[in-house]
């Protein structure tokens, strides 16, 4: 089953949790689930490497970017609520030239990164 899970989640806890999950499947439904896992995973790997890293001036630089009512919202919250939000810790590693498309792609197999580009593009506004 360890094999299924690459990468894995980096808590050992959770990666147990994924683990026992997978075991209770039918055999038809576990490779689905543990795709998922590792999309996720992957993820939450990239979304680590900004923990303390996000500074004041990414936060002022993200607001900039933001449409006028996030942008309100966001500053009345404050840096210090909004330093652990995703997008505005997607925006400080980028600043950083960590771009989370090339993180996941060097992170997940190749038959992954494209299941996660269909995703993305699926999802994708419509012009």
């Amino acid at each position: 089953m360890e094999e299924l899970l690459r990468p894995r989640h980096p808590l050992d806890k959770y990666h147990q949790a994924q683990l026992d999950f997978l075991a209770t499947l039918p055999e038809a439904q576990r490779a689905y689930h543990a795709r998922l896992f590792r999309l996720g995973n992957a993820s939450y790997r990239y979304q680590q490497q900004a923990a303390g890293e996000v500074t004041e001036d990414d936060f002022r630089h993200w607001l900039e970017g933001l449409p006028e009512k996030m942008r309100a919202a966001m500053e009345r919250d404050g840096f210090e609520a909004s330093k652990s939000c995703l997008p505005l810790r997607r925006h400080a590693l980028e600043r950083r030239d960590l771009g989370y498309d090339a993180f996941l792609q060097a992170i997940l197999s190749p038959e992954d990164w494209a299941y996660q580009q269909e995703v993305a593009q699926a999802s994708a506004p419509k012009p």
